[in-house]
């Protein structure tokens, strides 16, 4: 029985650690999450330099009543009376803003590494039972106030 203690300690240490390296709050988890922060602090530079960029159409814009016409009919708007000739084969060019990426971190679905959390969960509550047992032995067998040999 003596033996059995150190085993189920080792395999405690064991599935601990288990649980610690894959489980779903462990160390994959926190190296993922760092990879998601690294990818929302790019995101956010991205978004801040085309801000950036859309300050500076923005200020042009404002400055000069040609950019304002000029940026007008490069999407389609033209004074009335203008006359419009649209040349067969030739796309117009059409200037789209990008919103910028969302990034949404995936969420594990269901519970991760079940196994492993059971298998800690088991073994810590087969040492506390066995040491309770083994508790119980060594007093049963003294009479009290006598000292252990």
């Amino acid at each position: 029985m003596r033996r059995l203690l150190p085993i189920l300690a080792t395999g405690f240490l064991i599935a601990s650690l288990l649980i610690w390296i894959f489980g779903d709050s462990g160390l994959r988890a926190s190296v993922r999450l760092e990879k998601y922060r690294r990818d929302l602090e790019a995101n956010i530079e991205g978004l801040q330099g085309r801000n950036a960029a859309l300050e500076a159409d923005l200020q042009r814009l404002r400055g000069s009543a040609e950019t304002n016409e000029l940026a007008a009919r490069d999407i389609g708007l033209y004074r009335p009376g203008d006359k419009v000739i649209r040349i067969e084969g030739l796309s117009a060019r059409r200037r789209g803003y990008e919103v910028g990426t969302l990034l949404r971190m995936k969420q594990p679905s269901g519970l991760q590494n079940p196994f492993f959390k059971m298998a800690g969960i088991g073994v810590s509550a087969a040492l506390a039972v066995l040491a309770l047992a083994l508790r119980r032995r060594d007093l049963r067998g003294r009479p009290h106030g006598r000292p252990r040999r």
